[in-house]
């Protein structure tokens, strides 16, 4: 039995990692997704999204919205093509983590759920596969408009519910010196030099000194950095870098701007912002998240626990918003976006059976719900 369920989850997978679907190409996987899903018998329509493929949502109107994006990375970053294959246990391939291997589990849970209850009762969700995430998350901006009450956004959080999650600030900088002859130091200020030392003034802001359990300390990633040349040999005079610094669940994104800006404008650093996303904490009395984590333990007997997502989701629009979201699903966040991209079909399975179980009970709840309203 579990052989033939991991055979249909790989096969489901394999099938979505060979679309590619880089983020402004969605179309082909988003035609796959509304014809595959069609044994649903659920109402879909398309949300329009100026100058972008439009979201794919399937039974709009619920409550409960479940949240998937479909668009990825490129299949080549840094010249290594992430190639999609099996190996044991595990399935290799651009978007096998974040997050084809997500939405194979859902499709199989969904195949479970109609086996399991058929197609006589209202579907107790609506489901949203948005576009653009890894670019400028217009796909989540517009499905806020779908008005949920509640949202579970699909990342990959090794199955912890996370309730928290991570923000980030972007900044291009320019650093700029004086070119000299190579051997000449004293003649010139080298700005590839300026540009390191500025790191260690970087790290003493005062909201990148704190640390959270879930998640670890405070940091940046040098995304880029760029400036002379190997076949010239002078004292560079221009240097160009790009950070994304990470703000913690409970750090004052405005205040991290504001220090940001003056370190920058103090240092004499030419600089634009491009990308702020407020980080977000719900706490853990989030009743999404109760949902999960009770028919996890009662149905399946399983201990799943809370976390905090270290990248921005789909699911920060939706708490700005003032609509709770939970970041949750298979695979790690660590191998997305590289060349080795990997998921794990035993914790695919284990999702798959957890929604199958929280939609069922979903189900249950919508009924009682309704007998308890017309009773009144």
């Amino acid at each position: 039995m579990k052989d033939d369920r991991f055979d249909r989850l790989a096969n489901e997978l394999l099938r979505l990692i060979e679309i590619p679907s880089p983020s402004g190409n969605e179309g082909p996987i988003l035609e796959y997704l509304e014809n595959r899903l069609r044994f649903l018998k659920v109402p879909t329509k398309i949300q329009p999204i100026l100058g972008k493929t439009g979201n794919l949502v399937l039974n709009p109107g619920s409550k409960t919205l479940l949240d998937l994006h479909v668009d990825t990375v490129p299949g080549v970053m840094e010249g290594v093509r992430c190639s999609a294959h099996l190996e044991g246990d595990l399935v290799y391939g651009r978007g096998a983590a974040d997050v084809k291997g997500s939405i194979a589990s859902l499709i199989i849970a969904l195949e479970d759920y109609v086996d399991e209850v058929g197609n006589n009762h209202d579907f107790p969700a609506s489901i949203v596969f948005t576009v653009d995430e890894e670019q400028g998350g217009s796909g989540a901006y517009e499905a806020v408009k779908l008005c949920p009450e509640e949202v579970v956004v699909f990342e990959p959080t090794e199955l912890d519910i996370c309730t928290m999650e991570a923000g980030a600030i972007g900044a291009r900088l320019n650093f700029f010196g004086q070119t000299a002859h190579g051997s000449d130091f004293e003649a010139g200020q080298n700005a590839i030099s300026k540009a390191v030392d500025f790191l260690s003034k970087l790290k003493k802001l005062p909201f990148l000194e704190g640390e959270h359990p879930y998640i670890g300390e405070a940091g940046f990633n040098v995304q880029s950095l760029s400036g002379g040349s190997p076949n010239e040999l002078i004292i560079p005079s221009r240097c160009e870098m790009y950070i994304d610094v990470r703000l913690l669940p409970d750090v004052d994104h405005k205040e991290a701007e504001r220090q940001l800006r003056y370190l920058f404008d103090r240092e004499g650093i030419e600089y634009e912002m491009d990308d702020i996303s407020p980080p977000f904490n719900l706490g853990e009395d989030v009743p999404i998240a109760d949902k999960l984590m009770g028919v996890a333990s009662n149905d399946l007997g399983l201990n799943l626990q809370f976390g905090a997502f270290k990248s921005w989701s789909d699911a920060e629009p939706y708490v700005t918003a003032g609509i709770p979201a939970v970041v949750f699903g298979p695979g790690k966040l660590s191998v997305a976006h590289t060349p080795f991209e990997h998921i794990s079909l035993k914790e695919m399975d284990l999702a798959s059976q957890i929604l199958t179980a929280f939609l069922t009970n979903l189900l249950t709840f919508s009924e009682h719900e309704l007998d308890y309203l017309e009773a009144r």
